[in-house]
């Protein structure tokens, strides 16, 4: 069981590091010595450069997602437990102690974010 929550940690570690390392492409700020300025504005695509609140926004969506993911996982691995627990009370009570455990995470996570939402929202813009 050790060795699955391990594998799953790396998992979501190997995922979020990689979906930190992708970096928008930006464009070059030589001078337009071969055309690619005229060219890109003859194509639609468009360049792709985020501001660090945009970026850290970003970053808070996969980790909120990851988070959700978990969740899942914990309340399907309680489940599953449960309904194998075959009338065993101590792996029923690890079962409703794990699902519990999960809801009350994912509750204080989603009302972390939207104290700090709010904030960010309406009191800050307000000072600024």
């Amino acid at each position: 069981m050790k060795q699955f929550f391990a594998t799953l940690a790396l998992s979501l570690f190997s995922v979020v590091f990689c979906l930190t390392l992708v970096v928008p492409a930006q464009s070059v700020y030589a001078a337009d010595a071969y055309g690619l300025e005229k060219t890109k504005s003859l194509t639609q695509f468009k360049s792709v450069t985020k501001k660090l609140p945009e970026l850290i926004g970003s970053i808070v969506s996969v980790a909120l997602s990851l988070v959700g993911f978990v969740f899942l996982a914990l309340a399907l691995y309680a489940g599953f437990k449960w309904m194998t627990a075959q009338g065993n009370e101590k792996d029923v009570t690890a079962a409703k102690d794990t699902l519990i455990n999960a809801t009350i995470g994912i509750v204080l996570i989603v009302a972390a974010y939207a104290i700090t939402n709010f904030l960010f929202t309406n009191v800050i813009t307000q000072i600024n």
